[in-house]
């Protein structure tokens, strides 16, 4: 499937919470495969924030008032907007029913949750 990144960014924490929860075999399996999906993602968007943090901020850190803040920005959100391939099925959420997951949570993973 086809997502942002800025999506797979956002779901990074609630998919960790996600994690620790027991849920069905099938849903831990296809929750599994996700995390394993999205780990080289994020570690490459990370690696990337950090590249352009160097290049763009001071001493390993860019703040509002920098004169390339609004450039960081611009090029943030080009990389958030970016669409990434991941090798994973979407989670039915009826195999989601006994977890407690928090509205703000669920929001974040709703690319990942098929109704």
């Amino acid at each position: 499937m086809k997502v942002e990144l800025g999506k797979i960014v956002a779901s990074s924490e609630p998919l960790g919470k996600l994690m620790q929860e027991k849920t069905p075999i099938a849903t831990s399996f296809r929750l599994a495969k996700v995390l394993k999906s999205v780990q080289g993602e994020l570690e490459t968007y990370d690696e990337t924030r950090k590249k352009l943090i160097e290049e763009l901020g001071k001493d390993g850190e860019i703040k509002q008032d920098s004169p390339n803040f609004e450039k960081f920005v611009e090029e943030m959100n080009k990389l958030l907007a970016e669409k990434v391939s991941i090798k994973a099925e979407k989670i039915k959420s009826e195999s989601l029913s006994k977890v407690e997951i928090s509205p703000s949570d669920l929001l974040a993973l709703e690319w990942i949750v098929d109704e």
